[in-house]
């Protein structure tokens, strides 16, 4: 049997399709969302603005909840109770954006997942091994897709 070449144990440079469409998929909502603010679509401004920032508390969510499963994968010398702890404080902070005004609740939003994308690349280079390139990547895109509805129905509203 030989052994796995050096490429092959190398992790991907390009983000994988299976990662990149469903993730583009998830901006969506957003998007949608936020176009029901100039569009007439026949959906209640109201509704519009509280499926908007619900969804926007499960996506936070889910990128804390991203911390939780790279904590159990990584080495003993990471910061493991404190990438455990952590990954619950986006889905708090999104809990909480549900229940305040709808701009206090977007400002809430924009920078809880801001903040993540900073502790995201402060972890990349700390601890390469547990985040991907490709997956900051990633997130740095998808970030920045859901920052910019999020802000541009902000606007709207203030």
């Amino acid at each position: 049997m030989s052994e796995p070449s050096a490429r092959a144990l190398q992790p991907a440079a390009r983000t994988p399709l299976a990662a990149l469409i469903p993730g583009l998929l998830g901006l969506l909502p957003f998007w949608a969302v936020a176009l029901t603010s100039v569009l007439e679509t026949g959906l209640d401004p109201l509704l519009a603005l509280m499926a908007l920032i619900m969804y926007g508390a499960v996506i936070l969510s889910f990128v804390g909840a991203l911390w939780w499963g790279m904590a159990i994968h990584a080495p003993s010398n990471a910061p493991r109770a404190t990438m455990f702890v952590w990954s619950v404080i986006p889905a708090l902070v999104g809990w909480a954006a549900t229940l305040t005004a709808p701009e206090t609740g977007l400002r809430m939003l924009m920078a809880g997942l801001a903040f993540q994308w900073l502790l995201d690349g402060m972890l990349r280079r700390k601890m390469p091994e547990l985040l991907p390139r490709w997956v900051f990547r990633l997130r740095s895109m998808l970030t920045g897709g859901a920052l910019v509805p999020l802000a541009f129905v902000w606007f709207q509203i203030v």
